[in-house]
């Protein structure tokens, strides 16, 4: 079975419609300090980081054109009781969620990690 595929945007990107400049994204950095909490969850996911630009193909390539957000997590494996915390591609009918705080819920619910503090 393979694994659920979570992509995050590189740290330090440019963003040319701000001017110059580093930035990071803020929903990004949450989820990568929920992996450094919870460190098994590299090994149980495979994540990918990508660049800024658009289209960014490897999300595209599993959910379609319109829905190249990130944080995105894409669930692979079969989502058991969890699958209303997740929508579904239009495109491709694969399940996904997007977000910090959506993310971080599937993998409360699905990988039984601490839940965020509300």
């Amino acid at each position: 079975m393979p694994n659920d595929q979570l992509f995050l945007l590189r740290a330090d990107f440019a963003d040319p419609a701000l001017g110059p400049g580093a930035y990071h994204c803020t929903d990004c950095a949450r989820i990568e300090g929920l992996l450094s909490y919870f460190p098994t969850l590299r090994s149980q996911l495979d994540v990918t980081y990508v660049d800024l630009p658009r289209p960014r193909a490897a999300i595209v390539a599993l959910l379609g054109e319109a829905y190249q957000n990130c944080p995105v997590l894409v669930v692979l494996r079969a989502p058991g009781d969890h699958a209303a915390l997740l929508r579904e591609s239009p495109d491709t009918g694969q399940r996904y969620c997007t977000g910090a705080d959506d993310i971080t819920a599937y993998l409360h619910a699905a990988y039984a990690v601490s839940a965020a503090h509300p």
